[in-house]
């Protein structure tokens, strides 16, 4: 781990070695992939919009969640996906997974109740250097 953070900070100021000569462009790329993780949650339910005037962005919120998550929804009836910020509805919230309007919109949603599988993301670093080695 630490050779990661340690490539990291030699890709965020842009030089290797200390010195005042730029990484050579292509020699060392670190991209980050989302991967979702059913072991970390995993939910399949009916889904609602939110109230017409309700909070921006891209959202869900579920009853139960233990803690907030970065989700996959997806509309079971049609395919369409989005990342969603997932948090846990209040007590006494329905038992129903509540999608802010702008989830609601990308996954296809109008004002009926539809099936939508949640499954939480974990983010995974690719490193690749055309040297080989660091």
């Amino acid at each position: 781990m630490i050779w990661l953070a340690l490539a990291a900070a030699l890709v965020a100021c842009g030089r290797l070695g200390g010195g005042e000569e730029a990484a050579p462009r292509g020699a060392l790329q670190i991209r980050f992939e989302d991967k979702p993780d059913p072991e970390a949650f995993a939910l399949v339910g009916q889904a609602v919009r939110d109230a017409p005037k309700g909070a921006d962005g891209l959202w869900a919120a579920v009853a139960g969640l233990p803690r907030p998550e970065r989700a996959l929804a997806v509309n079971t009836g049609n395919g369409r996906k989005v990342v969603v910020a997932l948090f846990a509805a209040p007590k006494g919230a329905a038992d129903r997974i509540r999608l802010s309007n702008a989830a609601a919109d990308a996954l296809g949603i109008g004002d009926a109740p539809v099936e939508v599988k949640l499954t939480a993301l974990r983010r995974e670093a690719k490193i690749r250097t055309t040297r080989g080695r660091f």
